[in-house]
C-alpha cells in the first residue's frame, strides 16, 4: 500500500496530529455526581475551534449509520484515531483548551472502511478538580 493511499483514508493530510488528553467522566447513574476516570494520551486532528466560523463540514466525512450534524460556532471539531477512548461528555483537553464531548461520531473512507472518530465538543465549564472533589 503507498503512502499516498494510506493518507487518503485517514484524516486531511493538510491537518497535523496534537497531543489531547482524554479524562474519562464516569456517572454510574444519572442522579449521581459525575466524577473523574482515567485520563488517556492520544493524537487528535482539531478542524476548528469554539468561536470559529470555518465551514469543516466537508472535512469531517459522515456514516452511513449516524450522519454528522452540522457544527456551530460554538462547537470545536477533533478527529481522533479508531482507538480512541473517547465518549459522549468526556473531557478533552488540547493544549490550553478543555472541552466536553457532545457528539462522537464515526467516518468512513471511500471504500466503506472505519477511518476516524469526529468529536464536537463545546468549551467544559466545570474544572476537572470539582469532578474530583478537590
Amino acid at each position: 500500500m503507498s503512502t499516498e493511499s494510506r493518507e487518503s483514508t485517514s484524516a486531511p493530510p493538510a491537518n497535523t496530529e496534537l497531543r489531547c488528553t482524554v479524562t474519562k467522566v464516569i456517572r454510574p447513574d444519572p442522579s449521581a455526581q459525575p466524577r473523574i476516570g482515567e485520563t488517556i494520551e492520544e493524537l487528535c486532528i482539531v478542524l476548528k475551534l469554539p468561536g470559529d466560523d470555518t465551514d469543516v463540514s466537508g472535512r469531517m466525512g459522515s456514516s452511513p449509520d449516524r450522519p454528522s450534524t452540522a457544527p456551530t460556532r460554538d462547537d470545536a471539531v477533533l478527529l481522533l484515531r479508531i482507538t480512541t477512548k473517547a465518549d459522549v461528555n468526556d473531557v478533552v483537553e488540547v493544549g490550553e483548551v478543555r472541552l466536553k464531548v457532545r457528539v462522537i461520531s464515526p467516518s468512513y473512507d471511500s471504500v466503506g472502511k472505519l477511518a476516524y472518530h469526529v468529536v464536537q465538543a463545546v468549551i467544559c465549564e466545570t474544572g476537572l478538580e470539582e469532578l474530583r472533589g478537590d
